[in-house]
């Protein structure tokens, strides 16, 4: 089958993405944000994601067998007093308009619930057998959590936890609170190692109870009438109870115009680090309630493979928790855990439903766009850029990493899901440690406390990791011995623990081949890897994008294919 999977609905989405599956094997990914440069592509529908999709497969929309969407948008927007469309024609001429995908017949469009879509994304694609499924997210259509079992090619959701008790709206909302923004779950978690924790049930807010949680502030019936989803509302209570039970007023934000960058700019009125013992009691909260959740799913499923997907699933810190439990022999947690990976969830779903077997995940998300020698060489001349060519790209970038510089990395196709695994990615030598805060607050533009994650051969892993077990995704933390720290203290947080990234030959030759080379001017075959984009800015994908944020980011360096771009040219 061609099953062409998508997320995002023109006004009522984040994140949106298209994912081409072909007889069960992934054929193109991609994320809306990286043509349309609007991080998450907040209301953005997937029409340049699935347009590439589709010319990577060699395919119109019209030789689709079925469209799959990662939300069931009839029942959300009915359930709500929200209208729909009368048929599937009109809202697939809503999603796909023809005037961008002309076509002579329709495929069929179905609508996957949406933390099916997350499920089935964990387990299709993980190459298990079975195992329990854990899926937490803000919310589905009616749910915020789902437990499920996965055995024998089903899926088959034994409980879920409605939206108002949502634990990715709660941990949201301490966000908000704290100044960082509500989407900015990431900053909170690396934030929290530098605080202590208070009282975890808030002031009564949350209770913990042997199988999971109960929330105070948030009915847990509440539906919201007139929008597709709880956030609001969820949020808004939970600012107020926040606000009588915190020791710090909530950080108010707002919006001024800075003449430097030529925009407006968001401002906090206190420094968001102040609330760093709040940070940590929301963290230890959260791996609390999930804990008691994952050991009674565990427990009644029988299993001790644990898959987990969803927006929370991006907690690499939980991560590393549930990967230590004693009840856990294996842990999955899908790379595009959060909405963007709804896409391939729901292609999966259906080739699922349909007896196909599916490819599963082999280490890698590089299923973007590429661009040959000659099409790079084409962008350097058009915009007059100077350069030198490589027969090793990979040795001529370790040089410099081996005399401290930093370079943006630019190979190969395209990866999903916001971390960047050896394709578009930012690097230099994790050392001395100094070199975080250099990046963090010149090239990334961001806090100085944010943390910082190490590629490194899988060979290397048992020495610096003290764990030969691959991690190819960058979404576990996991404790580091003294040698792992004393080669790498550049990446190493605050907890003593890092969030690696694992490479083998097989997944990634250039990446591999480039942490080889490095490892003769260093002594270890490890980087520090960011993302290779700029402040609110989406990663890289063109050729273009690449230069175009080196030249606002003071970079040393910049590897575009086997062309090498230097700040002194």
């Amino acid at each position: 089958m061609r099953i062409l999977g998508v997320n995002g609905w023109p006004g009522a989405s984040h994140d949106g993405s298209a994912c081409l599956l072909v007889d069960g094997k992934v054929v193109a990914f991609a994320e809306e944000e990286r043509f349309t440069r609007h991080k998450h592509g907040y209301g953005e529908a997937p029409l340049h994601a699935a347009a590439f999709c589709l010319q990577e497969g060699g395919l119109a929309l019209e030789d689709i067998d079925v469209v799959a969407h990662g939300w069931d948008m009839p029942s959300l927007l009915t359930r709500r007093g929200l209208d729909w469309f009368p048929d599937s024609a009109r809202a697939l001429d809503f999603l796909f308009p023809r005037e961008y995908f002309p076509r002579g017949r329709d495929p069929e469009l179905v609508f996957v619930p949406h933390h099916n879509a997350h499920a089935a994304s964990a387990y299709y694609f993980s190459g298990r057998d079975q195992g329990a499924v854990l899926v937490l997210d803000g919310q589905g259509e009616c749910e915020s959590a789902t437990l499920a079992s996965a055995v024998g090619g089903e899926l088959k959701v034994l409980e879920s936890v409605p939206p108002g008790w949502s634990l990715g709206y709660f941990y949201a909302a301490v966000c908000a609170y704290a100044g960082l923004g509500a989407d900015a779950a990431g900053k909170a978690m690396g934030l929290a190692p530098y605080g202590t924790p208070g009282d975890l049930t808030f002031g009564g807010g949350l209770s913990f109870l042997d199988d999971g949680y109960a929330v105070g502030p948030v009915p847990r019936t509440l539906l919201s009438t007139g929008s597709t989803d709880e956030e609001s509302d969820t949020l808004r209570l939970w600012l107020a109870h926040l606000e009588k039970t915190s020791a710090l007023p909530p950080n108010r934000t707002s919006r001024s115009y800075d003449r430097e960058r030529g925009r407006y700019v968001r401002r906090t009125e206190r420094d968001p680090y102040d609330y760093r013992d709040l940070a940590a009691t929301a963290q230890e909260a959260l791996e609390r309630s999930v804990v008691a959740m994952a050991r009674r799913l565990l427990r009644e499923t029988g299993q001790d493979t644990l898959l987990v997907a969803g927006g929370v699933g991006f907690n690499a810190t939980l991560n590393g928790k549930l990967a230590r439990l004693p009840e856990v022999r294996d842990l999955f947690v899908q790379p595009l855990a959060g909405d963007q990976g709804v896409s391939l969830g729901a292609a999966g779903w259906v080739a699922a439903q349909h007896g196909e077997t599916i490819t599963p995940m082999t280490g890698t998300l590089a299923w973007g766009e590429q661009w040959d020698a000659d099409a790079v060489r084409r962008v350097l001349h058009k915009q007059g850029v100077r350069h030198t060519e490589h027969e090793d790209i990979a040795d001529a970038v370790a040089g410099l990493l081996g005399r401290g510089q930093i370079v943006g990395w630019h190979q190969g196709r395209g990866e999903g899901g916001p971390r960047a695994l050896g394709h578009r990615s930012i690097v230099t030598a994790p050392f001395p440690v100094a070199k975080r805060d250099r990046i963090n607050l010149t090239v990334k533009d961001r806090e100085w406390w944010r943390p910082f994650a190490p590629s490194m051969r899988l060979e290397e892993a048992p020495t610096l990791l003290g764990d030969g077990t691959p991690l190819p995704y960058m979404i576990v933390t996991t404790p580091v011995p003294d040698a792992g720290r004393d080669a790498m203290p550049a990446v190493i947080h605050v907890d003593g623990t890092t969030r690696p990234q694992t490479v083998t030959a097989e997944d990634d030759p250039l990446y591999h081949r480039l942490l080889g080379r490095v490892a003769e001017h260093t002594g270890h075959a490890v980087v520090l890897n960011t993302s290779f984009n700029g402040r609110d800015e989406p990663v890289v994908w063109t050729p273009s994008d690449a230069l175009a944020t080196f030249a606002r980011s003071p970079l040393d360096a910049l590897a575009l294919g086997p062309f090498l771009i230097r700040r002194t040219d």
